[in-house]
Order: structure tokens, then sequence, then C-alpha cells
């Protein structure tokens, strides 16, 4: 009998290695929320919500659920949504402004729920990051 549970998708496993390096520096705390198994609390020299999905294979497009941004987006903090591929410390970062932009301009919504973002014109004028520190950097998260 094959166990189901003992599965982690590649990408599951790039969001854990991401906010583990995170919980890793000095001041910082990375907490699972209530509002999905993928919504994150960072907390340290500032406090805002993390969404982050994991892509570890090809096509690189993500889902980004309809209902979990409207959830975050009730909960009155700053947000990012973090879009990781190939390695843990490699994705884009959005800020809640460009995702409801993508929303409203250029994400479809399929018939599951999800919006779906891609590489190319669904993700126009990111540049991926390529490492925590960069991550970090970019987004003003302070540090000791």
């Amino acid at each position: 009998m094959t166990c189901l549970y003992a599965y982690t998708s590649r990408g599951t496993a790039l969001v854990k290695s991401f906010i583990g390096s995170l919980n890793a520096r000095i001041d910082t705390k990375v907490i699972q929320t209530p509002i999905s198994r993928h919504v994150f609390e960072y907390t340290g020299q500032g406090n805002l919500l993390l969404y982050v999905k994991g892509r570890a294979e090809q096509p690189l497009r993500w889902g980004v659920t309809a209902n979990v941004i409207k959830r975050i987006q009730s909960q009155g903090k700053t947000w990012l949504v973090i879009l990781l591929f190939e390695s843990y410390d490699s994705g884009y970062f959005l800020t809640q402004n460009e995702v409801e932009s993508y929303i409203r301009n250029v994400w479809p919504l399929a018939k599951d729920g999800d919006y779906k973002p891609a590489v190319g014109s669904y993700l126009s004028g990111k540049q991926p990051f390529h490492s925590i520190q960069e991550f970090v950097d970019a987004v003003g998260i302070k540090t000791v």
C-alpha cells in the first residue's frame, strides 16, 4: 500500500526550504497562517503576509487562488506573492498592488478558481531574484 502523504511535490519542497531559510535569519520568524497552507506571516522588524507558491516543473505556471487572495486582502496587512522556481532561492515577488493590477488586467482566472501567472507576458517587467539576500534586500525586510 502506498502512503499518499509521504509524497512531497518539488514545488512544496521549494516553499519549505524558502521559509526555512528566512527562519534561519537572526530576528526573523515566519509561521504558517490559518488562511492557507501557502500563506505565512513574517515577523521581525516588520510584519507582512507572504503567499508563497513553488513550481519546479515546466511549464513555469503557478496557481494563485482567488479565494486566498481575498482572505489575505481582508487581513489589513501588507502582503506579497512569491512565485518560486528551480530552487528555493529563485523566484519572483509581487507586491499587493502589482498582484491586484495583474488580476484586473493580465492574469486569466481558470475554472478551478486559480489565476494562472506564468513567465513572459503574465509577469511583464518583473525580474526574478536569485538569492535569499537579494529577496530580502528587494522587499526591504530589515534584519540584524
